[in-house]
């Protein structure tokens, strides 16, 4: 890595705002090692830099290698394991081969050192046949003679003891008290070797040894001894030896690490190269998605214009909006009951005024899937939160967000259909809430989530409304009670709150639900009109579908500060402010929200969803 040309390149990727959030570059390098000083603008996050810098820069470097070592005389390229127990090998042989050097040396300086005893034992003898050989040839001769006809008698403590057959090397011997056996098979008495080692002792060094020295040698001799043929017997010796003498190397020449050892290098994804910012999110009637940094707005106080927030068609508006980190999931649920993952930051960043890009271009949806449903999550692990489904044919199905939890590009099966049957909506939820069907007929039903237990992906759900022939489910909404006003009213928890009665719940449903007929009626009726029942059931009568209604499009939860966007076949689109519609009961027709041309009906209907207190800086 080039300093010069990483500090280069760190002030391009600044200047071109490839990379935001660097102030300045300075390199602060000096004889006491290099130093390269990234400033930070304020605010910016440090990590989302770092990751940035490793992705564009010589900071991080991939590169191959070519492990290639000769074995057994041919080179072979090999992993790091292969190299590494290759190595263990070689200094296993290199410790095994010095080991038996060490050994026979051993045996050979004992085998010495037992003649010299045997020497100093008869030193008188020894002399006399030294000094009376005329060469040393003689005197070898002359010693190996004496030794190998005359009995040995070794002193001790002051006590000469005679030891009768005395044989060395290689057959039973007995020296200063201690016993032994040598490995070669020789002539009784002294060795050649024994012999010649001897000789080569100068006289006054021959009288200068010592017995204690001598035994004192061939104690520790004869320790190592056992020590080495203890490392040829033992592999777990073997290797300890191996171990402790790379620690000792380590411990002489080793310094401190300058990279770190992994298991694996988890590479940077581009999830890792972006700011988790909160993000506009808006989903279009038509299809399309965009996501916009919620930094372009700040407040306005009530009874400002507002600001474009999105540019659709006439014929279009936005029915989806929220907020969401970049890092969370968005989850498509589809008619036909599979569900697809979008990350927030994979949505094309847009100006607030245009209408984004084609879900459909997005991720692949089969053939005929239309958009049914969107859920957003930040944890798609996280416990406690469910995913509600409905269908047209009125089944109704919990799944845990957890089933959810392993994306894929193809999309997975969110909910099994039966036949024709379609996924109409789908809501995440905390598993506690009431949820409300609207019939195409006219009915409607309100039940207890918790009547309706988790289950797979795979299962195909439980009855949740029963249908008239011809009649089928148009809308689906989880409705939250508030359960304030319950604690409140009958002094008690919320860990008690399920165990109350359905009117107690029912007073604290506060919401209000527009319902929209075919010919352009509608009316708005307090959620607490509608009875409580158990799923399955008929409900209860939700709008009078008459001729001049016509049947029911659509059933939303609004607020007095709802907007209401009603599209009809023939393209035409009107916006009606929630609070301009008549308060009703549930057995009325409403009234006439729009005017039609005469072949003209409703298509659909939903809760206008825009950014009307926000206004850009």
């Amino acid at each position: 890595v080039n300093k010069a040309t990483l500090i280069k390149r760190i002030a391009e990727l600044a200047q071109t705002k490839k990379i935001d959030g660097i102030a300045d570059v300075r390199d602060e390098s000096d004889r006491d090692g290099m130093r390269i000083v990234v400033e930070m603008k304020r605010g910016e996050e440090s990590q989302l830099v770092l990751n940035n810098l490793f992705k564009h820069t010589q900071m991080q470097e991939s590169f191959g290698m070519i492990m290639l070592a000769i074995v057994g005389g041919q080179p072979r390229e090999m992993g790091l394991l292969e190299f590494i127990r290759l190595f263990i090998e070689h200094r296993r042989d290199v410790v095994l081969r010095r080991t038996r050097y060490d050994l026979r040396k051993a045996r050979e300086r004992e085998h010495i050192l037992v003649g010299y005893q045997v020497a100093l034992d008869h030193l008188d003898d020894v002399i006399r046949i030294i000094r009376g050989s005329a060469s040393r040839a003689e005197a070898k001769e002359n010693l190996l003679k004496f030794f190998s006809q005359q009995d040995v008698t070794i002193t001790e403590n002051g006590k000469s003891t005679k030891l009768e057959g005395v044989k060395l090397d290689g057959r039973k011997y007995k020296l200063g008290g201690v016993e032994g056996e040598t490995a070669r098979t020789m002539a009784d008495g002294l060795t050649p070797v024994q012999v010649d080692a001897i000789l080569e002792l100068q006289l006054h060094r021959l009288t200068q040894l010592s017995v204690d020295e001598i035994l004192k040698e061939l104690k520790s001799i004869r320790e190592r001894i056992v020590e080495l043929e203890e490392i040829l017997a033992s592999e777990k010796k073997l290797k300890s030896v191996i171990i402790a003498e790379l620690k000792e190397v380590q411990k002489t020449y080793g310094d401190d690490r300058r990279t770190q050892i992994v298991d694996k290098v988890d590479e940077i994804k581009l999830e890792d190269l972006i700011a988790d910012t909160e993000m506009l999110i808006t989903v279009s009637h038509a299809g399309y998605v965009k996501r916009t940094s919620v930094d372009i707005y700040r407040h306005q106080s009530r009874g400002g214009k507002g600001r474009i927030g999105a540019r659709t068609k006439e014929e279009d508006f936005v029915e989806h909006l929220f907020i969401a980190s970049a890092h969370s999931y968005i989850l498509l649920f589809t008619t036909k009951g599979r569900v697809y993952w979008l990350k927030v930051y994979e949505i094309p960043e847009a100006a607030a005024a245009t209408r984004g890009k084609a879900i459909s271009s997005l991720v692949r949806f089969q053939e005929d899937e239309k958009l049914s449903a969107i859920v957003q999550a930040r944890n798609l692990e996280e416990e406690g939160k469910y995913v509600f489904f409905a269908t047209r044919n009125g089944t109704v199905k919990k799944s845990t967000l957890m089933e959810f939890s392993n994306p894929r590009p193809s999309g997975i099966i969110a909910i099994n259909l039966d036949g024709k049957d379609e996924l109409i909506g789908a809501k995440l939820t905390e598993g506690k809430q009431m949820i409300f069907l609207a019939s195409h007929e006219g009915q409607a039903i309100l039940f207890r989530e918790t009547e309706v237990r988790p289950m797979g992906r795979n299962a195909g759900g439980v009855i949740g409304m029963d249908l008239d022939k011809d009649d089928y489910v148009v809308s689906m909404d989880a409705v939250q009670p508030d359960f304030e006003i319950i604690a409140k009213e009958h002094k008690t928890t919320t860990q008690n709150l399920e165990e109350l009665e359905n009117e107690q719940i029912k007073d604290s449903l506060t919401s209000l639900m527009l319902t929209v007929s075919e010919k352009g009626y509608g009316k708005r009726t307090p959620l607490a009109e509608y009875r409580i029942t158990s799923r399955g059931g008929k409900g209860v009568v939700n709008m009078k579908t008459t001729d001049r209604n016509g049947s029911v499009v659509a059933a939303l939860q609004v607020t007095e500060e709802s907007d209401v966007m009603i599209i009809t076949h023939n393209g035409k689109v009107i916006r009606v402010h929630a609070n301009e519609i008549r308060e009703a009961g549930r057995s009325t027709q409403g009234v006439r929200l729009l005017r039609l041309d005469a072949e003209d009906s409703v298509a659909a209907a939903a809760v206008l969803q825009e950014e009307s207190e926000e206004e850009k800086k």
